[in-house]
């Protein structure tokens, strides 16, 4: 039996889908719902994904009759990796905890997680959300 290890947390996840839908309709506003039945996303939660999403400057919310949802950037000028740190930040060392004897091999295992993270970071920097939506038709 195989297994996949899932590196993309499901909040990144919906939120990029949420981002190709307004790629895809760039630059027009889309519904909210819109947005959810399109990539069948609890509406909820992508209300949620929204506010998070217009807090990191990727979306702009147009109010009022024809309103809705729209990047805040060309699809072309964001890369998967901006929208990852955008939404997670910039990754963090763990908490130094001085009470507990330096165990090496979890030093070093912090070290390998750090650098694959940049790895997929800097792989992720390669991909816009153009790209995503052209390779996608």
């Amino acid at each position: 039996m195989t297994s996949t290890v899932r590196m993309l947390p499901k909040r990144i996840e919906y939120s990029i889908r949420a981002l190709v839908v307004l790629a895809g309709s760039a630059p027009q506003t889309v519904k909210a719902q819109d947005v959810a039945d399109a990539q069948d996303i609890p509406p909820g939660y992508l209300y949620d994904l929204l506010a998070d999403l217009r807090r990191a400057d990727l979306v702009q919310v147009q109010r009022g009759t024809g309103g809705g949802y729209a990047l805040a950037h060309p699809p072309a000028s964001l890369t998967l990796g901006e929208i990852v740190r955008r939404l997670d930040g910039p990754g963090q060392d763990p908490p130094a905890d001085h009470d507990l004897p330096v165990d090496r091999a979890i030093e070093r295992l912090h070290h390998l997680w750090d650098r694959a993270n940049r790895v997929r970071l800097d792989y992720l920097d390669a991909v816009t959300l153009a790209d995503l939506i052209n390779h996608s038709r």
